[in-house]
């Protein structure tokens, strides 16, 4: 219990008490019982006492006789019983205002562990949500854990299984030391091109580009295996025909599969997620021009037999990898 709840409840005692003081021994006034005498006598003196003592201050601010007679004592039961009122409404306000807080300090936590992006159409959502319940009289716990509920009901709306593809060139730096920068770059835009041609004919639904590598995400575990591939296998054909400069391009591929929070209008590169950085890994991890990917993510797979399994153990997942054979 916060301090004005605490303070608010003894000023309710004490207003109880004073009305009990100053208004009982007026009624044992119209009983003549001898038995009642002694209580009574004890009473009185006891409003007697509390009349002198507030005295000086209530002729000093308060006008006391009213309709020819002393009205100190319902002037007193009255302000007591307006200083509690105010202390209940202080009291019940500044809880109000510190779960509030609360609730905001929860949000915001909340969102950074879900990966809720600012300006997301899911932060839009809690943020009204939010706001519908701090307008409420009361913001409590049991409204916290509500906001949350309905959020998350939300956010599994947000939620999409998905595969995320991690392809990098093998060796740029190398590649583009002592050539033409301009053969370079022309190099490395058909590149890009060859790339998200093999994308669109998989259906990519997103792709985040780095100065020689790229990240897609895929609605299918197979689309997003398929797509690295079929980039591997389209590089001889580029090699011999199309790029200009010495070097071959060889390409590293990784992939990684599961649920992942995010809306039509997020860009890829502000998705923050353990699924995209597992995929990432296994691109590191990969072998030139293999597809490196979870064990677990690909059994369920009709390609599985096109997969060899290695000792790779990557972020506690063993991986299983994918060469082109020499007579395809």
């Amino acid at each position: 219990m916060s301090f004005l709840f605490a303070v608010r409840r003894l000023l309710g005692i004490a207003t109880f008490l004073l009305i009990l003081v100053l208004l009982v021994p007026k009624v044992f006034l119209f009983f003549d019982n001898p038995k009642n005498a002694s209580f009574s006598a004890t009473l009185l003196e006891a409003r007697e006492i509390v009349l002198r003592k507030s005295a000086p201050f209530l002729h000093h601010y308060v006008p006391t006789n009213i309709a020819g007679a002393d009205r100190s004592d319902w002037i007193l039961i009255g302000l007591a019983m307006i200083v509690t009122f105010v202390a209940g409404s202080l009291a019940q306000r500044s809880q109000q205002s510190l779960n509030r807080r609360i609730l905001r300090k929860s949000a915001q936590a909340w969102r950074t562990k879900q990966g809720v992006k600012p300006g997301s159409a899911l932060d839009k959502e809690l943020e009204s949500t939010l706001r519908v319940a701090e307008a409420g009289n009361a913001v409590n716990r049991q409204e916290l854990l509500r906001v949350f509920a309905e959020t998350k009901k939300k956010l599994d709306s947000f939620g999409r299984e998905v595969a995320f593809l991690a392809i990098d060139v093998v060796g740029s730096a190398a590649m583009k030391a002592g050539e033409d920068p301009a053969s370079v770059q022309y190099d490395f835009a058909e590149y890009r091109k060859l790339v998200e041609r093999i994308f669109r004919a998989r259906g990519v639904l997103k792709t985040a580009w780095t100065p020689d590598g790229v990240m897609a995400c895929f609605t299918h575990v197979e689309d997003a295996c398929q797509a690295g591939k079929d980039v591997i296998k389209s590089l001889r054909a580029f090699n011999r025909d199309v790029k200009i400069s010495k070097a071959d391009f060889s390409v590293r591929c990784g992939v990684n599969a599961g649920l992942v929070y995010f809306d039509d209008s997020t860009q890829l590169e502000t998705i923050s997620d353990r699924v995209i950085d597992i995929a990432g890994h296994m691109q590191k991890h990969a072998e030139p021009n293999t597809v490196l990917i979870a064990r677990k993510v690909i059994e369920p797979l009709r390609q599985l037999e096109e997969f060899t399994h290695t000792n790779q153990i990557i972020d506690g997942y063993e991986a299983s990898m994918w060469r082109e054979r020499p007579d395809a």
